[in-house]
């Protein structure tokens, strides 16, 4: 059975009896020896979880052991909690031997990797020719984009670059007689006559028209550097981009369009309640548009979800292109040399033509069958392979990896494809997912939450956009972000060479 958690300190001293166990059974460099399962390399992770904890000896975690040869002893911790979950490990310093991490600028993993917590993999890696994999099948961009002060830390999760889109809910627009929007405002105006409309026929009005989700600011002009008077680069929370968007938001709360719970609501959560009919709108990775449409179409069988590539605002695009990657995973120094070897050795396995199709369709006859051509899922492949089941490998470039779904028909995979490339053409990578700064990892811990909650109170109202812009400028002007706004600039020079 998999598991969901597991006290630190066994952890840390099962960790320390498989190392010993394994060194001195593994003789081979390439990390996959051969024989028992006694004798195959085993790896501690630590990733997260999306869905119903998966059975790691159903057929598809069976199949994937025998072969890499690697036996897999995941700690999957749920999404909501997993943030939580690794600042939790990294202060205790008990890291398993790999750490799945979905936001490489996250402070605490920032901290670790200053602090020396985390193997540096430039040495490991070198020319990439005993990785030909992880340097033919990962995008450039990736390990370019990747690099903490131009040394390799983590392994990039490979992503393609469309990753995101807006789902609505189709059936409502057409009974009302609305045009899909194309714009931030159309967006605001189409959102509250339909919320207005009762959609879910109950007799109330709780359909709930979009969530907080930051990355919206990209339509304000956030994905464009903004630069202090002195050259320094002020950090997105601080950018004029972000208070516009803050702005838009209150609009829509004062509207009637968000959860008056919107700002500790979970994504998964929301994702649930658009399922259930009860959310109108939703930013997520295309492919859930036919898992979505049909959980609607249980509650009303008349529903359908239609993708926008992109909203137009008044200074970009809501189009924002994945740097190559999302999330990386990490390898404690606590790991000797000659595990990490063996572990990079596994997941150069893993970014292979033969085991990314591996585990994104399983086994022939049994998770998927094919005809004419086209790959359909079977029941049994779409219970054992999933959005949990990618999370904690590094996998070979699919383009359309986060457009198609494993349990749609490939008539709507395509068609999808077709509406979610003019993305290609107009986004661009967000900077602030990719550039660090040690002097702001020290500091913005301090004011960070005081920011969400000035924030929250700008967006429904309790204090006026004159008070919140003004509560920025003094944020702005702390001599503390001083180096911090110089170390971004600095960083984004280097990876973005402008």
């Amino acid at each position: 059975m998999a598991k969901i958690t597991r006290p630190a300190a066994m952890r840390s001293l099962v960790g320390v009896m498989m190392s010993v166990i394994v060194l001195s059974a593994c003789g081979n460099n390439e990390g996959t020896p051969a024989g028992s399962k006694n004798d195959k390399l085993t790896i501690k992770i630590m990733s997260s979880l999306q869905t119903e904890p998966p059975d790691m000896n159903s057929a598809f975690w069976t199949g994937l052991e025998e072969r890499t040869k690697v036996h897999l002893d995941i700690d999957w911790v749920p999404i909501n909690d997993y943030i939580n979950k690794v600042n939790l490990v990294l202060a205790s310093g008990s890291i398993p031997e790999v750490l799945t991490v979905t936001d490489t600028n996250l402070s605490s993993l920032v901290d670790a990797i200053n602090k020396g917590s985390f193997w540096e993999l430039s040495e490991f890696l070198g020319d990439f020719s005993k990785y030909p994999n992880l340097k033919n099948n990962v995008p450039e961009s990736a390990w370019r984009l990747l690099r903490y002060n131009g040394k390799i830390y983590g392994l990039p999760r490979t992503r393609p670059q469309i990753g995101a889109a807006e789902h609505i809910r189709k059936d409502w627009l057409d009974k009302l007689g609305l045009p899909v929007p194309k714009t931030m405002d159309e967006l605001l105006v189409t959102l509250k006559k339909v919320v207005e409309s009762d959609p879910d026929g109950n007799g109330k009005r709780d359909t709930i028209g979009l969530m907080f989700d930051e990355s919206y600011r990209a339509a304000f002009g956030g994905i464009d550097p903004e630069y202090t008077p002195d050259g320094g680069l002020y950090p997105k929370q601080l950018s004029t981009a972000y208070t516009n968007m803050v702005e838009w938001y209150r609009k829509a709360y004062a509207d009637g369009l968000m959860s008056q719970e919107f700002a500790i609501m979970k994504d998964l959560q929301y994702s649930d309640m658009f399922g259930a009919g009860l959310a109108a709108f939703y930013r997520k990775n295309p492919w859930h548009q036919y898992g979505l449409e049909q959980a609607a179409k249980k509650v009303q069988p008349d529903a359908k979800v239609e993708l926008i590539p992109y909203l137009t605002g008044p200074k970009g695009t809501t189009a924002v292109l994945s740097p190559g990657f999302y999330g990386a995973l990490y390898i404690p120094k606590s790991v000797p040399k000659e595990k990490v070897e063996k572990i990079l050795q596994f997941y150069n396995n893993t970014a292979s033509d033969e085991i990314t199709k591996y585990i994104t369709y399983g086994i022939e006859g049994v998770h998927h069958k094919v005809e004419n051509g086209v790959i359909k899922m079977t029941d049994q492949g779409k219970k054992e392979i999933n959005n949990t089941t990618i999370e904690p490998f590094v996998l070979k470039l699919d383009p359309w990896s986060k457009t198609d779904s494993p349990i749609a028909p490939q008539e709507v995979n395509l068609r999808n494809r077709e509406k979610v490339k003019p993305e290609l053409e107009v986004g661009k990578i967000d900077p602030f997912s990719v550039i660090n700064s040690s002097s702001w990892v020290t500091q913005w811990p301090k004011y960070d939450g005081e920011f969400t909650s000035m924030r929250t109170q700008a967006i429904i109202g309790k204090i006026t956009m004159e008070q919140y812009k003004s509560y920025i400028d003094q944020l702005r002007a702390k001599k503390e972000f001083g180096q911090a706004y110089k170390e971004f600039a600095e960083n984004y020079k280097a990876l973005f060479g402008k």
